[in-house]
């Protein structure tokens, strides 16, 4: 193997590109050798090691030739960065919020409400806040790191891409069955955290209770809930694909809708069927055995949440509801239009 050859061998192992490398190595070589023939005619000396290694110098180094080659040297691209900040600074607060609300409750269902006991509960609060925006953080740089490889280039500049606007386009009525892009990114983007936590961090879903110097935890579900987990694994990755496929394509099209509308339906089944199934929450009379009568109101708290969790239910059928109405009128608008 000549000095050719192996440079080549060595910028192919420098590219991150899965398909296309084979091309890469042929073009390189083949544009290399008709370099160097061209030198041997000019300079009228035969082709040497010593011509190779000055014309490989000339060329640079594997590396930087390969960095050439990659579409992405970045994790995140200029085009999409401001979007991604925009994102970014909905989850992170909507998170912080949510976590420091959940602390709130704590603090406000345990007794004593003063002392230590509440000052661990507040810190540990604070804690869970911090821990939850670092995830949700990697969560979302996760997300548009992998949009970036899969969104066609020329979606990705009408994220950020101005030179092209037309001032006339304002007076243009909007395709019902364009897709809205920032809607789809923040739905992927809040659909994956939902799954990172489920399958993550799902023991954020309990009451923390400190007494007499220890932590009792006591989680909102009982494993009955579980046996749940794997279809809400399955509708949030359907959604997941969907949108995804939405991004690359930019448009609704009938096969889009229905599968939109089976999603919808299948999440208001599970919204069901979770809502119906007996000895799902965890606030059982068993559950406080173990913690002191005095540290907690344990008939208040069972009250809370056996309330809570049927209504919390109900406003997320109701929502699904809406999804599911607005994805069969759009179904019905997308094929009336189609005919």
């Amino acid at each position: 193997m000549n000095l050719i050859d192996r440079y080549v061998s060595e910028v192919g192992k420098h590219l991150p590109l899965l398909k296309g490398r084979e091309d890469i190595e042929k073009e390189l070589r083949s544009t290399l050798e008709d370099m160097l023939e061209d030198r041997v005619s000019t300079t009228g000396h035969m082709r040497d090691e010593a011509m190779e290694i000055e014309l490989l110098k000339e060329y640079g180094s594997p590396q930087k030739i390969a960095a050439t080659y990659n579409p992405h040297p970045y994790l995140i691209g200029p085009r999409l960065f401001p979007f991604f900040l925009f994102v970014l600074k909905i989850v992170i607060t909507v998170v912080v919020f949510v976590m420091l609300g959940l602390a709130g409750v704590r603090a406000v269902t345990d007794t004593p409400m003063m002392g230590m006991d509440f000052v661990n509960i507040i810190g540990g609060g604070l804690g869970n806040a911090v821990s939850a925006a670092i995830a949700a953080f990697g969560n979302v740089v996760l997300v548009f790191a992998i949009l970036e490889r899969v969104l066609p280039d020329k979606e990705i500049g009408g994220f950020n891409d101005e030179k092209d606007w037309d001032p006339t386009s304002l007076t243009k009525e909007p395709d019902p069955d364009t897709v809205k892009r920032g809607e789809i990114i923040v739905e992927i983007v809040f659909t994956f955290i939902g799954l990172a936590i489920l399958n993550l961090y799902f023991e954020i879903f309990g009451a923390y209770f400190f007494t007499e110097d220890k932590l009792f935890f006591i989680p909102i579900f009982s494993d009955v809930f579980l046996k749940f987990i794997p279809w809400i694994n399955a509708i949030f990755l359907a959604e997941i694909v969907l949108d995804v496929y939405l991004l690359r394509n930019a448009i609704w099209t009938p096969f889009t809708r229905i599968a939109k509308v089976f999603i919808e339906a299948a999440g208001i089944v599970l919204t069901f069927l979770i809502l119906s199934t007996p000895n799902i929450i965890g606030f059982t009379a068993e559950s406080f055995a173990n913690i002191p009568e005095s540290s907690v109101d344990a008939q208040t708290l069972m009250t809370v949440f056996n309330l809570s969790f049927p209504i919390t239910m109900i406003i997320i059928i109701i929502i699904q509801g809406v999804e599911l109405a607005k994805a069969i009128y759009g179904l019905f608008k997308t094929t009336y239009k189609t005919k």
